[in-house]
């Protein structure tokens, strides 16, 4: 595969289905989303691996899939259920905006430990699925109210809280510039500027609320990157430099080597 495609949701700011109504028991091939997506097992085995990280499929799994992670997943006899939406459709007051703001850091895997936590967990999905399919007067604000639910346990089943809004809006303004200019703007300056901080600034705030600097944000940015053109596609080494902004590519093999201690191309054989 050249390049790695993007799955758009089909329809609603919320969706949610069960799980084996809704995917076929092997998807091997990696793919991504532009939406958030909760995957919550209710039964079955197989494996799920997001970012070359491989989680098993067991009963009380919860999955974070976040916009642009590339994931694949292959099931056998898998129950559950499927919730997928769109922060920005959705329409947020100042407590909920706070929450959603913080999705970003919560683990792509988590285990519901106990037996109500589960319970809890398959009513909530359960009541999301009746409302989605039958789109009965006011299911919307139905579908938000339990998912502000979901994704409020799963931040106290993480053990993580949602950062202060004024920090929280800041950290998704930095996340969203990276997002879009990773691939073409690699300096701090540039950041800073369009946040309206001196680079020092900028470094020294995202560090207090991170424990890393904003250069390493975007340069793991990156490098995540580099690494799934490697891992799940078979294009060119030179041309997956050129494609996240590095013009020369011994330097970009450079890069590469410093932050993983392989070069691409034998991040590529370990990972094929």
């Amino acid at each position: 595969m050249k390049s790695l495609g993007v799955v758009k949701a089909e329809r609603g700011d919320i969706r949610a289905e069960r799980l084996e109504g809704r995917v076929k028991p092997s998807v091997p091939f990696p793919h991504r989303h532009d939406f958030f997506q909760l995957v919550v097992v209710a039964g079955g085995r197989g494996q799920h691996e997001i970012d070359f990280e491989t989680y098993p499929i067991r009963a009380g799994a919860v999955f974070v899939v976040k916009p642009g992670q590339v994931h694949r997943w292959d099931l056998q006899g898998a129950r559950g259920y499927v919730i997928e939406f769109y922060v920005e459709s959705l329409s947020l007051d100042a407590m909920d905006r706070e929450l959603f703001q913080s999705l970003h850091e919560l683990p792509e895997h988590l285990k519901l430990l106990s037996a109500p936590q589960q319970k809890e967990f398959y009513f909530h999905c359960e009541k999301m699925c009746g409302e989605f399919a039958s789109r009965d007067r006011g299911y919307g604000s139905a579908l938000k109210s339990h998912l502000n639910i979901l994704i409020l346990s799963l931040f106290r089943l993480s053990g993580r809280t949602a950062v202060k809004k004024s920090e929280g809006a800041f950290l998704g303004d930095f996340e969203r510039l990276i997002e879009l200019n990773f691939s073409r703007q690699h300096n701090v300056e540039f950041y800073a500027k369009a946040l309206g901080l001196s680079p020092k600034a900028l470094t020294m705030r995202v560090h207090r609320l991170l424990g890393k600097s904003a250069r390493e944000m975007i340069h793991d940015r990156c490098l995540l990157e580099a690494q799934r053109y490697l891992g799940y596609t078979t294009m060119p080494i030179a041309e997956v430099g050129l494609s996240l902004g590095f013009q020369d590519p011994n330097y970009f093999s450079r890069f590469f080597k410093a932050k993983t201690g392989f070069s691409p191309g034998a991040f590529r054989d370990r990972n094929n």
